[in-house]
Formats: C-alpha cells, sequence, structure tokens
C-alpha cells in the first residue's frame, strides 16, 4: 500500500496532550484554510510504501505510547489511516487522530473496527453559521474550491455527534487567530452551537493560540498572536456553555481553565 506522505516527528509531547506519541502527517486537505501552517502538504504528492512508516514506527515504539496521525486531512486517505491504525495496535500503541471532520463515515468505521482511541476535531468556526465556516475553510480566498459550507459544517457535526455518542475520546478545538477568527462573539457562538449540538457542558475544548506567520494567506502572516489573557478572556466567554475548557500556547502548553480563578 501506498500512503501520500508528509512528514513525521518521532517522539512529540504536544500533539497528544499526556501522551509521548509518533506522529505522521499525510498529504491533501479539501479545505485551503487561510491560517492552515500545513499548507506545503496541500499541493503535492509524496508516494511511500506504507513499510516505510512501519519501520518508523518500529524504531520509535520503545520511546512512545501512540501513534498521532495529522495533516493535511489524513482521513482523506482512509484505507491508508486504517492501515496504519491496525499497525500501531499489533504493537500496543494507541491512536489518535486529528481531523477537520469533513469525512464522519471514515470516522464511524474506524470507530467501528475499535482503531482509534482519540479524535481531535477542529471546530473552525459556528456549526450553525454557514457564512463564518465559509471563511474559516478558505472557500472565500479560494474560489477553486468546490465544497459547500453548509454540507461542510454538517459534515463536522455528524463527525462529533459520531465521537461523543461512541467509546472514543474526543478533543474539540478552535485555532484563534487574530482579526480572522475568534473574536468573543465567535467563539461563543462556537461553543453555544457545540452545546446545542451535543446537549453537553462536559465535553472538552480546547483554544488554541494560533501563530500566524506561516498561514496559506499572505495577508494573514503579520498578525500577533493572542496572548495568554486573551485566551483567558475567550474561555470564560465559552464557559457560558462548556465546562471543560483548556488553552494552549506556546508559552505555557495546555492548561485547564480553573474559572473560579479566571
Amino acid at each position: 500500500m501506498e500512503i501520500n506522505y508528509g512528514s513525521s516527528v518521532p517522539i512529540s509531547t504536544v500533539d497528544w496532550h499526556g501522551k509521548v506519541s509518533i506522529v505522521f502527517f499525510l498529504r491533501g486537505c479539501p479545505y485551503r484554510c487561510p491560517y492552515c501552517q500545513n499548507h506545503e502538504l496541500l499541493f503535492e504528492r509524496n508516494m511511500l510504501d506504507a513499510s516505510v512508516l512501519e519501520a518508523e514506527i518500529r524504531k520509535s515504539r520503545p520511546f512512545v505510547s501512540s501513534v498521532v496521525i495529522s495533516g493535511g486531512e489524513p482521513l482523506m486517505q482512509k484505507d491508508a489511516v486504517m492501515h496504519l491504525a491496525r499497525f500501531a495496535r499489533k504493537n500496543s500503541l494507541l491512536v489518535g487522530i486529528h481531523t477537520n471532520g469533513h469525512y464522519p463515515h471514515v470516522m464511524a468505521k474506524l470507530i467501528e473496527e475499535g482503531l482509534v482511541d482519540k479524535f481531535f476535531i477542529d471546530v473552525k468556526a459556528p456549526l450553525d453559521d454557514a457564512g463564518l465556516y465559509s471563511k474559516a475553510i478558505g472557500c472565500i480566498s479560494h474560489c477553486a474550491i468546490q465544497i459547500d459550507p453548509k454540507v461542510a459544517m454538517d459534515k463536522v457535526a455528524s463527525s462529533i455527534s459520531i465521537v461523543s455518542g461512541s467509546k472514543a475520546g474526543l478533543e474539540l478545538r478552535t485555532t484563534i487567530i487574530r482579526d480572522f477568527m475568534g473574536s468573543p462573539d465567535e467563539i461563543r457562538l462556537i461553543a453555544r452551537s457545540i452545546y446545542i449540538l451535543t446537549g453537553r457542558r462536559d465535553l472538552t475544548y480546547v483554544l488554541q493560540q494560533g501563530i500566524a506567520k506561516n498561514s496559506l494567506l499572505g495577508s494573514l502572516r503579520d498578525k500577533k498572536p493572542l496572548t495568554r489573557d486573551e485566551l483567558l478572556g475567550l474561555a470564560a466567554v465559552a464557559h457560558e456553555f462548556l465546562d471543560n475548557i483548556y488553552i494552549r500556547t506556546k508559552e505555557k502548553g495546555n492548561e485547564k481553565v480553573n474559572f473560579e480563578s479566571v
């Protein structure tokens, strides 16, 4: 089997909080998010035999407890992800998937076969606002993207529903880019849409400090990252609907927000 391969990190402590992982970045994505940091994975192919990635897993195996498959959008390559997940299982490793949620049917299959321990799903904009989702996934800035934003939004909602109703772990996350996505009003709407969809306040929701200097869209590259205090302020806004909120910054890493002290 061949895999459209981007790169890997042999040992990572940041891609799955609390776990040491080997991380694979697979190429390809249906979106063109203006703030994408991995846009070099979007436009070219680099086909490798799966045995090359298997060898990397074997090499890292003594030092890691999990395999994280990221991208790009890894679930574009259903067979490749399932192959790597099965190989990880055979080597007694946990499996995590970073995804934009556009392929709920693939997620359902992975869950059905018990191949994934945790999904990390991007919630790029409110799940009930097609205009904001269109902006977030690049339908406005990249006219070649032939995706109905409402369909994309509905697929993300379906993915969240599938995982939240399963035994797999779930982390929802929004990347905050100054003056692009992540105003207090937008964060309130995102948190509200998650609660309306799931009826749950306890889902893990992470506000990520977006580092825009390598963004796909050049005009975003000079935007300063939000500070920790600004992210804490957004967490307080989201807390109207959600309780289990984290902020993630370059300086401090992953922090659970204690709302009694905010």
